[in-house]
């Protein structure tokens, strides 16, 4: 038989917090367990009844409830919460069953077994607390998150089924549902295999899979990494607004550095170009003003012409470099009206005929009274002056600049041809830029700056048109203004 001392020391020896009571509730035993969790002496609580431990968490319905099970013979299990000497609450499993003497018709006690769960309490709680962290986080992600169960072939992943995805997802892709469907179907039928033979990549000794790609109209960035054995998770980012941010980034860099360089181009300009035609009037000016008794009538004509040349070439000059300046401070705007293109070609005619007849070049009009386009009247004047103008400096002696007409689904394409020198191919791409123009001379040396035709292209698309260039070297270039045809 088990001794009485040998009793004792099997209960200190247990894990589980011992408490033994006489009939009435009073303390007669506590294990060194029960000390150790309690923090209270065997000698402090024996003979006190277990109420010292109550934690105010229970009703009073709880201990009449357990108090009436207990003294009617029966055993009473449950979850319990008391508190420690120091004021500590813990978290117990218990079990309290009567004692009986030993004919078994009368209660002589109570032994209660309990195992301290507040640590295993603790943790549930805080596994709990990164479930519903994790769920929110999964659900309220910023980025698509896709659950995948690996589909297999002969051993090799073919594809997967998607097992859970977030609200992200469903916005990215527009639809509602992924459960069992296949990624592949997801991602507009791609071959999943072979992007994972494509991209894989090892991070950190993990193998990972990144890729871009376009679908439904969206430039998406995805992440596949694993999960376990056959389960991966899918980061999909929708990057459409970064990409389309970055390629205005781009344009406005390139337009900055035009800007830039066309700043510079005019700086040029008004350096050298402005300042040596000045130059040259005054030369011809001071012959004049020092010669005028010694010189021929025919001397006379010819400084003089030079000097209507050179104003007139400065005129212009002067003339582009306002309307830059305009365009630069965002002071054009079209006033969009009904343009009689034939009269404005005829205008053009009148003031440049001098300019053509000193080459011997045939202007010739041939459009029609009823070409009429919706535009800015004064823009269209200067598109077309520097059209025929640059048609007259590159054609040779005996050529021709000729204008017409064309009219094709509501628009009417106002051509301007000549039979000059033409244009190489590879400044063709240029031509419509400051860098493209500003060295080329005319074929009698007429200098040009290159303002005219970047300006021209400037006000063409602000009249809703545009402007093209066709030329062979050798055979002329013909330029084309398309223009919304006025309606009556």
């Amino acid at each position: 038989m088990i001794k009485g001392q040998q009793l004792v020391n099997a209960l200190d020896n247990s894990e589980g917090i011992v408490l033994i009571t006489e009939a009435d509730g009073t303390i007669v035993f506590v294990n060194k367990t029960f000390e150790k969790v309690y923090g209270y002496t065997r000698n402090e609580v024996t003979g006190k009844k277990p109420s010292i431990l109550k934690s105010g968490f229970h009703s009073r319905q709880f201990y009449d409830e357990l108090w009436q099970t207990i003294s009617a013979g029966k055993s009473w299990s449950g979850d319990m919460v008391n508190r420690t000497k120091n004021g500590e609450i813990v978290s117990e499993k218990a079990s309290i069953s009567p004692i009986f003497s030993d004919d078994d018709s009368t209660i002589t006690g109570y032994i209660a077994v309990k195992f301290n769960v507040t640590e295993r309490k603790k943790l549930k709680e805080q596994l709990e607390m990164r479930e519903q962290l994790f769920e929110k986080l999964f659900e309220n992600s910023p980025v698509g998150i896709l659950i995948l169960d690996a589909i297999k072939s002969e051993g090799e992943i073919i594809d997967f089924a998607v097992e859970r995805a977030n609200l992200k997802s469903s916005v990215i892709f527009n639809r509602l549902s992924f459960i069992d469907q296949r990624l592949s179907s997801v991602m507009c039928n791609k071959n999943i295999a072979g992007l994972m033979k494509e991209r894989k990549t090892v991070q950190h000794g993990e193998e990972v899979y990144e890729w871009e790609d376009l679908c439904k109209g969206k430039v998406l960035e995805f992440k596949l990494f694993g999960l376990g054995r056959n389960k991966k998770c899918l980061l999909v980012t929708d990057i459409s607004t970064k990409v389309k941010m970055e390629s205005r980034l781009k344009e406005s860099e390139a337009h900055l550095r035009e800007l830039n360089e066309t700043k510079d181009k005019i700086f040029s300009i008004i350096a050298h170009d402005l300042r040596s035609p000045f130059q040259a009037i005054i030369g011809f000016a001071s012959m004049l003003s020092d010669g005028m008794d010694s010189c021929s009538s025919t001397e006379l004509k010819k400084m003089a012409a030079q000097i209507s040349d050179v104003s007139e070439q400065t005129y212009k000059l002067l003339d582009d470099l306002l309307t830059w300046s305009k365009s630069q401070l965002g002071q054009l705007s079209p006033v969009p009206v009904k343009v009689n293109l034939k009269e404005i070609v005829e205008k053009v005619f009148y003031h440049l005929r001098q300019q053509a007849d000193k080459k011997n070049i045939r202007l010739i009009n041939d459009i029609s009274e009823a070409d009429i386009a919706k535009a800015d009247k004064d823009m269209i004047e200067f598109i077309v002056r520097n059209l025929v103008h640059n048609g007259v400096k590159f054609t040779t002696s005996g050529g021709e600049v000729r204008c017409y007409t064309e009219r094709e689904d509501g628009y009417i394409r106002i051509r301007v041809k000549d039979t000059g020198i033409g244009i190489q191919p590879a400044k063709q791409k240029s031509i419509f830029s400051l860098s493209g123009n500003l060295s080329t001379k005319g074929t009698s040396e007429e200098a040009g700056t290159g303002l005219g035709l970047m300006l021209s292209r400037e006000m063409v698309e602000m009249n809703n048109g545009r402007i093209e260039v066709e030329s062979e070297p050798g055979k002329g270039s013909c330029f084309t203004v398309v223009l919304p045809e006025a309606t009556f």
